[in-house]
């Protein structure tokens, strides 16, 4: 399968996107935001779903999410709308690696995953790594691929479009590193920012992504949910402001979306709850930009 093109016209396929809220007793809860492509504050439906969720949670796309544990075990669940499925001998998840320690305050903001569900990781070294786990095989097809070295200016990492992660600095000044894989798909490359795209984001105690380069922010000053979309083809923010879609929600131990609820991208070729439906493409272009 050839590569797809660049990236274009915002789409919201499901027409929504599933926000999942860590409350800080560990209880799970999973609310839907009706208009992630336009951003106003229409909230839909809203439920829990889970307790004990104690470590760091991380959604991808599908329905998939990731808890990290305490001891730094890496579980993969899967959440159908309503229930959660079988992982295997009737239990909700799968241990699927170890030795992930993104749990604390100072490493949580390290880890993030894009809408073809690839995790990137952003070390106190300055590493910034990509690993692909394929749910279809239950196999990790790429681990630890080295994208960029030195980025020790960085403490926060959110990724959103494919092979897009944005970097925040301690100051507040966001940046958007990308792979490009369509001006030449025999020669992806890592395009690395040379000026920032963005200031006073160090005011947003988390950030995440439904996917499509945009971006929901809440605020460290009184716990407002604020929406971004920055469109990449004409390298600009859709406003000089952030929209308020919601409130209260400064306490929550992690506010995450699911990754693919929003796309530039060719839906067709988006990761489905069975697994990948790219053709490989995904892997083809992490071995081709690593650099280890």
């Amino acid at each position: 399968m050839s590569e797809m093109a660049g990236p274009g016209t915002l789409q919201a396929p499901y027409g929504l996107a599933p926000l999942f809220t860590v409350h800080s007793g560990g209880d799970l809860w999973m609310y839907e935001h009706d208009d992630p492509a336009g951003g106003s504050f229409n909230w839909g439906d809203q439920q829990p779903i889970g307790s004990g969720w104690t470590g760091r949670t991380l959604a991808g796309p599908s329905g998939y999410l990731i808890s990290i544990t305490t001891g730094g075990s890496m579980r993969l669940l899967h959440f159908n709308g309503s229930n959660w499925d079988d992982m295997g001998g009737g239990a909700q998840y799968r241990t699927i690696a170890s030795g992930w320690s993104y749990t604390s305050a100072q490493t949580r903001n390290r880890i993030s995953i894009d809408e073809d569900g690839v995790i990137y990781t952003l070390d106190t070294t300055g590493a910034l790594k990509a690993s692909y786990y394929n749910v279809a095989t239950q196999n990790w097809d790429v681990v630890g691929a080295l994208l960029a070295s030195g980025l020790t200016q960085y403490n926060s990492i959110v990724a959103s479009s494919r092979g897009a992660v944005y970097a925040r600095t301690p100051a507040g000044a966001l940046y958007r590193y990308y792979i490009n894989f369509w001006t030449n798909p025999a020669v992806p490359v890592l395009v690395q920012p040379t000026a920032a795209i963005g200031s006073g984001w160090n005011g947003f105690k988390s950030l995440s992504s439904p996917g499509g380069d945009l971006l929901y922010g809440v605020s460290s000053y009184d716990g407002n949910l604020y929406w971004y979309s920055y469109d990449p083809s004409s390298n600009s923010w859709a406003a000089n402001y952030g929209y308020y879609i919601g409130q209260g929600w400064g306490s929550e131990r992690d506010v995450v979306l699911q990754t693919n609820a929003c796309t530039r991208f060719d839906t067709a070729t988006t990761v489905s709850s069975t697994g990948p439906t790219d053709g490989g493409a995904v892997v083809r272009r992490l071995n081709a930009v690593k650099k280890n």
